[in-house]
């Protein structure tokens, strides 16, 4: 059930930046590399809460802090 949750969560941030489908593999392709780097989120088993999928956004596309 989580797993669904990550998912929709990863598309409505990629929604909110305007990215594309193409963008969007690359955003979780760059989150799962994230995972297994170590960087974990607090949410339940590491996963990235959805203000912490947003503050990876921002670091993903490069627009540095909010």
């Amino acid at each position: 059930m989580g797993h669904k949750r990550d998912i929709t969560q990863s598309q409505a941030i990629a929604e909110e930046f305007g990215m594309d489908v193409e963008t969007r593999f690359e955003f979780g392709d760059y989150i799962e590399e994230c995972k297994r780097q170590g960087d974990r989120g607090s949410g339940k088993r590491g996963d990235f809460t959805y203000a912490e999928l947003r503050a990876k956004a921002r670091e993903f596309l490069g627009l540095g802090d909010e």
